[in-house]
């Protein structure tokens, strides 16, 4: 769970245009953000979080329930970045959309 993993694998920021055709995004926006300050409290509270070798159930519930929030989160966060994408290709205008674009009329 390294942040360059997470960098490379972020979407851009949505611009106003995209917040225009699709205002989703925003709301998607926002929980990806909160994704992130969620996993850097939960590791600043468990700093054990970042132990591979540590055993499950060693530090208790909750250090186990925040290990499951951080394992899941890549998962969610994909998933938004696919959901995001899949919203620009539905906005993108297609070839036949621009057909005729260039006529003075």
């Amino acid at each position: 769970m390294t942040s360059k993993r997470r960098r490379r694998t972020e979407a851009p920021d949505p611009t106003v245009p995209d917040l225009v055709e699709a205002p989703e995004l925003a709301a998607v926006f926002i929980l990806e953000r909160a994704l992130d300050v969620v996993l850097h409290a939960l590791l600043a509270e468990h700093p054990t979080l970042v132990d591979d070798h540590r055993p499950p159930g060693d530090h208790g519930r909750v250090v186990d329930l925040a290990n499951t929030i951080c394992l899941r989160s890549a998962a969610l966060r994909d998933t938004l970045i696919t959901y995001r994408g899949a919203v620009h290709e539905v906005a993108a205008p297609t070839r036949d959309d621009n057909i005729g674009d260039d006529l003075p009329f």
